[in-house]
Order: structure tokens, then sequence, then C-alpha cells
């Protein structure tokens, strides 16, 4: 683990996936940040490079040639190399190799920032395309975030949108994305939880409006925010019953079980021209 803090939080960030694992207030030392149980779920915000979700079959194509990408990208199991380190700041980057290039061809760099702001923590990613041509790619943000059932049962939090959503949701059937009920939200801005909220799986929102989503317990002035940033899609999950909840900031999503299996049709498939630049991210804002 790598500690970064500033005067009143510290966050710390696993090199193995450039994966943050703590984010505490040093005053109160309370955690916001699942601590990754391996008996209920063994890991804390795994970076999804570069495709998010599962692929029909494991595999697809790229230019005539057959790979196989595991789920949620390879990049959470790959060890990052810390380019730059402050006091409140750190970079890790990971590039192609050997490795990577036998279920990815593409030469590329993925640098993953942290940085503390007062009572925010900013994550960005930067994704280089150093290949000759043009590189196809996705990336996705899987953060836990900790619940504190000894002070609220799991009924007393939701997750509030900043804008009305008027959405369908979508999950997984068989592993393929699929839409499980149309008018899920109807211009509404809550979602609350409870044990029965994640028994089919995930929750899958396509292009929503909001960019900030808000974790909230009743009864109390305890939230923490998230924003979004550009990522037009959204995953909420937790193992159900669970001290978390995962908020997912995504750029694309399971195949479907009509998928081609062609790289470039993949739905939210993001093409980036040689020598191309692209940023994303989020933002934890933390209560004071």
């Amino acid at each position: 683990m790598i500690r970064i803090q500033n005067d009143s939080f510290s966050a710390s960030i696993a090199p193995n996936g450039a994966e943050l694992r703590s984010l505490k207030n040093r005053q109160t030392s309370e955690e916001f940040i699942w601590q990754a149980d391996p008996g209920i779920w063994a890991k804390s915000a795994p970076v999804l490079f570069p495709i998010t979700g599962l692929l029909k079959d494991g595999k697809t194509s790229i230019n005539g040639v057959e790979y196989r990408i595991p789920k949620h990208g390879f990049a959470r199991a790959r060890l990052f190399d810390v380019l730059e380190q402050q006091d409140a700041r750190i970079l890790f980057g990971l590039s192609a190799d050997a490795e990577s290039r036998k279920v990815y061809p593409y030469d590329f760099t993925l640098q993953v920032g942290f940085e503390l702001q007062a009572n925010r923590l900013a994550v960005n990613y930067t994704v280089f395309n150093d290949s000759p041509g043009e590189m196809l790619f996705s990336i996705g943000s899987h953060p836990a975030f900790a619940l504190d059932l000894a002070k609220a049962p799991l009924s007393d939090y939701s997750l509030e949108f900043s804008e009305p959503e008027s959405l369908d949701l979508y999950g997984l059937t068989d592993d393929f994305f699929a839409k499980k009920q149309e008018g899920y939200l109807n211009k509404e801005t809550r979602i609350p939880l409870s044990e029965r909220t994640f028994a089919d799986d995930a929750l899958m929102f396509k292009n929503i409006r909001s960019r900030e989503i808000k974790l909230c317990r009743a009864n109390s002035d305890w939230s923490v925010g998230m924003e979004l940033r550009d990522a037009p899609h959204l995953g909420i999950w937790a193992k159900p019953g669970a001290p978390f909840v995962c908020i997912e900031p995504w750029f694309s999503y399971n195949d479907a079980a009509d998928s081609d299996g062609l790289f470039e049709n993949k739905p939210g498939i993001m093409a980036l021209a040689a020598g191309g630049i692209f940023d994303a991210g989020y933002t934890i804002q933390l209560p004071c």
C-alpha cells in the first residue's frame, strides 16, 4: 500500500491494479472504502480496462484475430509503476507488454492518478494510444463504499441522483446484458437500499443525466458524493445484505446475447486515434 494524505483525510492505494483500498478521516478514523473482506468480496475499487463487463463466450475479434479479454479487463490484475508521488497526490502507470498483447493487441499507456483536495479525492484516468493506428477500448470504475450498519440498518441508506431520472433497468441474464424492467425510475431522484436491492445482481442504467450521485443515511446529515464526470452509463452493485455499495461509472457494458463478437461493434467501445489521449475519472466528496 502507498499512502497519501492531507490535513483531514488519507488514502491508501495498492500498486497492484492501482486500486484504492482505503479513504479515511484522519481525525475520526472513519473508513469510507470497503475493506475487501475475501469472505464477501475481495476487491475495493478495481479499474476496469480495456473493457467493462464480459465478452460473449469470453472472446472478441480484433482485425480478424480472436482475443480473450478477461471480465472487466486485465488492468485490475496488473502491477502499476509509480510515476510521481507527493504528500497528497500519486500517479501510477501501466504500459502494454508481451503479456497484455496476448489478450489485447494495442500499444497503450494507462495512467491512474489520485489527489486529495480538502475533503475530496479526485481519481483520474488518462489513456494514451501508443499504437501506429486507431485503438479501440473502454474504461470503467468500480469503487465500493463502506456502510456503517452499526449506526444504521441498510434500509436507512439510499442513493440520490442530482437530476430526476427516467430510466429502464438493465442487468444480466445468463451473463448477457439485457433489459429487466421498463420505467424503473420515472422522473425520480432516489433509489432506497435493502437486502433485496441486489438479489438479481447489479442494477445497470444507460445514458443517465445525473453527474453526481450521493450515498445518504436517513436521519443524519452524513453523505458521500460521487461526481461521475463524462461516463454515460452506471452500474450499482453489492453482495445482497453486505455492508457496502458500489457506484460504478462505465463507458460500456457486458455484451448482449446477439453480439456479433466484433470488438468495433461492442456497445460503448471508443476509438482513439494514433497518438491520441483520453481523460476520464471521478471525484469522491467526503463529509466534513
